[in-house]
């Protein structure tokens, strides 16, 4: 029963433990300045959560933006200061909708976006 009880348990950690890794081949970046024309979409960041975890339902926070929109893409990695290294992040994906010029800050990180016709 002790045997059983510890296998349960190995795999409960194993389930939780890779629940809780990004796709370590995604590498997102981070893009500071970025030209698109309408209808061209991107990924310009990697928006993470606590160190070494994803963000959690509710916690990316994106402001609307007058040239286009933002929205969460697939987990992957990023490099991260704050966390001294590489962390788990999910995907910022700029869609361009209209020409124009934005300027705003991801988790205090600066990118500007410029849309073309």
């Amino acid at each position: 029963m002790h045997l059983h009880s510890t296998l349960r348990m190995a795999l409960a950690f194993t389930i939780l433990a890779t629940a809780s890794f990004a796709d370590t081949a995604n590498d997102i970046p981070h893009q500071k300045s970025l030209t698109l024309q309408v209808g061209q979409s991107a990924v310009i960041y990697g928006y993470r959560g606590d160190c070494g975890a994803l963000p959690g339902p509710g916690d990316v926070k994106v402001p609307a933006l007058k040239t286009g929109k933002l929205s969460i893409g697939k987990p992957g990695q990023r490099n991260s200061r704050k966390c001294g290294g590489v962390t788990p992040a999910v995907e910022i994906i700029f869609t361009a909708t209209a020409p124009g010029n934005d300027s705003f800050k991801l988790q205090g990180d600066p990118i500007r976006i410029k849309v073309k016709p």
